[in-house]
């Protein structure tokens, strides 16, 4: 009996570490991929939302760590950016190595479904040139058309204010207030970013 016990111990633990290595083979095999897909999709954010761009480089000023103490500093009682962040700054060049504006990659905290992720292009006066959500998990058919329905996006194109509010400069989507103002915080954030910065001239 105890030999009988022995043997199945020794299979199932056999089973167990087979079943361990081939998940590591998988997570090897498929992590390139999926940065890769990853990478593909941010820069077919960056274009999307600067078009006259063709390069895009990353801004040698850029830390999380100064990004995060400047949203803490620009914190008010409308717009708390606890849960907001600064993930990456692009500099979006023309043909000539001219300075067209500055790509975000921002991550917008409490949304219905989670964080949502967007890429932001602004020109050098910090007016939005365009916006592409990246990743986002709100509820299909509602929340979800943050990403699907252009006119919700399309109110802060060519806009500098960081202090959007919803409702008023901006109507939210029907029956997704949550998402609607999670994503305009969002761009709350990256506008303050970009002035706490010094991205923008003064005007």
């Amino acid at each position: 009996m105890k030999n009988e016990m022995t043997k199945n111990t020794l299979i199932i633990t056999v089973i167990a570490l087979v079943c361990g290595v081939l998940l590591g083979l998988v997570h090897e095999v498929t992590a390139g991929p999926i940065a890769a897909e990853k990478q593909r999709a941010l820069e077919a954010a960056y274009m999307a939302v600067m078009a006259e761009a063709v390069s895009f480089e990353e801004a040698p000023d850029y830390t999380a760590e100064s990004a995060r103490q400047i949203l803490d500093q620009s914190s008010d009682a409308n717009n708390d950016y606890t849960n907001d962040s600064i993930d990456a700054l692009m500099i979006a060049k023309d043909g000539s190595g001219n300075v067209l504006g500055y790509v975000m990659d921002v991550t917008a905290g409490g949304g219905y479904g989670g964080n949502i992720k967007f890429s932001m292009g602004v020109d050098p006066q910090g007016n939005i040139q365009g916006i592409s959500i990246t990743e986002i998990a709100e509820t299909p058919g509602l929340g979800m058309r943050a990403q699907s329905d252009p006119a919700f996006l399309a109110q802060f194109i060519e806009m500098g204010d960081d202090n959007f509010t919803l409702g008023t400069e901006v109507q939210g989507l029907t029956s997704a207030t949550i998402t609607s103002r999670c994503v305009t915080k969002g761009i709350n954030a990256g506008l303050a970013y970009g002035k706490g910065a010094g991205l923008f001239e003064q005007q």
